[in-house]
């Protein structure tokens, strides 16, 4: 499910069922060396929560990306996203980036850090099988959080 009206209406019905949100968090870098690697860094990240959320389709949302920048407080930012979910009664929140800044965060946050892997010059095939690969490693990380 996405974040749309559709979906919304959806999810106010089966919230039982819906019980997981999944952000994508990405870094906006407007430095000459960092502007390039952000940039494909989001497509990654874009691209893999549209397969998590194929994948895990009627038990997701995921919502649009939230963007920010290096000296925004992400424990603010983090904080902020939970209590608003909260209120939408979701038992299981993750985020997912490819900003290792965030992994510092710790497990226990559901924060997935993923490196990033450039997809710009794969051939839609290619960008299909490391995505997939991807996912492959994800499944189990959110298994282990619904077990509990």
């Amino acid at each position: 499910m996405h974040w749309n009206g559709k979906d919304s209406t959806v999810f106010q019905t089966q919230k039982e069922y819906i019980d997981t949100a999944v952000i994508p968090l990405i870094q906006i870098d407007g430095s000459d060396e960092g502007f390039r690697f952000a940039a494909s860094a989001a497509e990654f990240t874009l691209s893999l929560a549209n397969v998590i959320e194929n994948q895990f389709k009627g038990r997701i949302v995921l919502f649009p990306s939230f963007s920010y920048t290096k000296s925004q407080d992400k424990q603010s930012i983090f904080e902020t996203w939970q209590e608003e979910l909260n209120k939408a009664s979701f038992k299981h929140i993750f985020y997912v980036t490819s900003d290792r800044d965030w992994s510092t965060m710790g497990e226990e946050q559901n924060i997935i850090w993923i490196p990033s892997i450039p997809l710009d010059s794969m051939d839609q095939k290619m960008r299909n099988s490391v995505l997939e690969d991807q996912l492959r490693q994800l499944i189990p990380i959110f298994a282990k959080i619904w077990a509990n």
